[in-house]
């Protein structure tokens, strides 16, 4: 049991109810919330989530389980967003009259930009000023296996939290970390998005691997199978842009390859030897998750339009080319026929058209209520 802490979980996909599972079987207070009232009804049947996996086998209970995001979010201490990027902005406008200052909001987990974009939309509508925790990835590796349970095959060992404004960072990880002890604090959200892990590893292997999904509707190990030493290469790319893009913001950020090690997803003897390739084969975590059916999915409607977008727009202020980053943008976009650059977390919505690199730092910094708060 821990000190009691109020947590109102807005989401009920595979993360929301990990962390449902979780936290309510580690003592916290837990309310569960979704936009859809049939996703929850087999939940509120049950009275709570069903887990199993690498955290154990148990029915939690669920202190309140409700469509109803007011009925939720009363009285939680902690408000997370467990939402893919794409319904980011749903939850922020349906918060912003009903937030208190003294709450915060924690997305669980980010995509390139997601605070500055939440943000952005908080203070638009008028919402106080709050604190937003920026987590550079999910909590938890996790798939549903059942309409109520959920199969945690591990907890992310690392997770990178930054806060927005930077200056309440140290309250909020004093907050953060009870839920959360293996949190890493990060002096800006430009560290959390720019680790955006998920934009740097799916969007190669959906767009390279376009043929076989379709054609075997996703019946193979993604990550796996997936990743050939072609595929790899990719990753690669995308991930020294990454880099560049920090470099450029005076941050020296981990590679993927580091990072995928350290938050505990593949072997010792995978990133000796520097390779991405061999990291996908050593990676248990994710052995045995299959492809997404088709290009659909969350790999590309969110890794790109809300993870590659995005890094690009942040590329632009301090004059850092993307050709790798710009060519898996464009052939999403040609292989959905869906112009990302134009539906997705951009410049204008990221509210950094024609910025210089210091108003960025800026809005990382004192995020959107501005250094009165």
């Amino acid at each position: 049991m821990t000190d009691r802490v109020d947590v109102a979980i807005l989401g009920a996909g595979n993360g929301g109810i990990a962390a449902a599972a979780d936290l309510g079987m580690r003592g916290f207070s837990v309310s569960l919330c979704n936009r859809s009232r049939e996703r929850l009804e087999p939940f509120m049947r049950l009275g709570g989530v069903e887990m199993t996996g690498a955290l154990g086998d148990a029915t939690v209970p669920v202190q309140r389980i409700t469509p109803d995001i007011d009925e939720a979010v009363r009285g939680a201490e902690v408000i997370m967003l467990t939402v893919p990027a794409s319904g980011q902005a749903y939850y922020a406008e349906a918060l912003a009259p009903l937030l208190r200052s003294h709450q915060l909001v924690v997305l669980n987990a980010s995509n390139t930009g997601s605070a500055l974009h939440v943000g952005r939309i908080l203070a638009e509508r008028g919402a106080p000023p709050v604190t937003i925790v920026e987590l550079n990835s999910l909590t938890y590796i996790c798939r549903m296996v059942s309409p109520t349970k959920i199969n945690i095959t591990g907890p992310a060992k690392t997770s990178r939290m930054a806060a927005l404004p930077a200056s309440a960072r140290d309250e909020a990880y004093a907050k953060f970390r009870r839920l959360y002890a293996h949190a890493e604090p990060v002096e800006s959200v430009l560290v959390t998005s720019l680790t955006n892990l998920n934009a740097v590893l799916h969007p190669p292997g959906m767009v390279m691997n376009a043929g076989w999904i379709e054609h075997t509707a996703g019946q193979f190990y993604y990550y796996y199978e997936g990743t050939t030493p072609s595929v790899a290469r990719g990753i690669e790319a995308v991930d020294r842009e990454r880099q560049r893009i920090a470099a450029a913001y005076g941050l020296t950020l981990p590679t993927f390859l580091d990072f995928f090690y350290q938050a505990g997803y593949t072997s010792r003897r995978a990133w000796e030897a520097r390779s991405i390739f061999e990291a996908m084969k050593d990676s248990v975590p994710n052995r045995y998750i299959k492809s997404q059916p088709n290009l659909e999915g969350r790999y590309i409607k969110e890794d790109v339009a809300f993870g590659l977008v995005p890094m690009r727009a942040l590329a632009e202020p301090v004059g850092v080319d993307t050709p790798t980053v710009s060519a898996f943008i464009n052939l999403a976009s040609v292989a959905t026929g869906v112009d990302y650059l134009q539906t997705g977390l951009n410049a204008e919505r990221l509210g950094i058209v024609g910025a210089s690199r210091a108003d960025v730092e800026r809005l990382a910094r004192e995020g959107p209520w501005g250094a009165t708060r």
